[in-house]
């Protein structure tokens, strides 16, 4: 059965905003992120949950010339090296 994965939504060909409603955010919902970003290389990705109480936003930037996604804190300093689990 062929998957087909399609980004939430782009802001002016810049950012990812990735979209879930869940309890708790797993590694794989950061995981389809990546690849949308590495794949598109838009340098800016949001992960945003709205399936609990408080709101939950995550973002995270693309390192070009490494193709690592990193967490960003609000000043867009880099906080640590996202390492994406083998499935």
């Amino acid at each position: 059965m062929e998957k087909h994965y399609q980004m939430d939504l782009v802001v002016e060909d810049e950012v990812i905003v990735e979209l879930k409603s869940v309890s708790k955010l797993i590694p794989a919902h950061r995981a389809q992120l990546f690849n949308y970003m590495r794949l598109t290389r838009m340098p800016i990705g949001i992960l945003i949950n709205f399936g609990q109480s408080k709101l939950q936003g995550e973002r995270y930037g693309l390192i070009a010339e490494t193709n690592e996604c990193v967490l960003l804190d609000k000043d867009m300093n880099i906080l640590k090296i996202e390492e994406e689990e083998d499935s």
